[in-house]
């Protein structure tokens, strides 16, 4: 009888941790770029309508041995569309490597991330 039990048990732990990993909105993080001037955009697809997204979008770069964060912020609504927000610009040169951030939150609850990783390589 317990083992019935632990599986049964095991089986909806399972489904349930699964649900958690789902996110309820989409991020892609857009790159363009003009010369040495890159721009990182954020665009957030979400099923449904939302109120008062937070975006949170950050660039960390490392150059020298010298970290520098860039970082926007801003709100969102959402009536089952797409929107593209934010906006970094950052001036980079060949080697540059870049690791971008983007969360969008409810209140306190992450509706969805992304990450990208970029390293600048002249173009020829």
């Amino acid at each position: 009888m317990r083992q019935p039990l632990l599986i049964l048990f095991t089986f909806f732990a399972l489904i349930s941790t699964a649900q958690a990993y789902e996110q309820d909105c989409k991020l892609d993080i857009l790159h363009s770029a003009i010369g040495a001037n890159h721009s990182f955009n954020l665009k957030v697809t979400c099923s449904g309508y939302y109120n008062t997204l937070t975006y949170l979008l950050r660039a960390k770069q490392n150059k020298n041995g010298v970290s520098r964060l860039d970082s926007e912020t801003g709100q969102l609504y959402i009536r089952g569309n797409d929107q593209t927000s934010g906006g970094i610009t950052i001036e980079m040169q060949e080697g540059d490597k870049v690791s971008i951030e983007a969360k969008i939150l409810q209140a306190c609850e992450v509706l969805g991330e992304a990450t990208l990783e970029y390293t600048h390589k002249e173009s020829r």
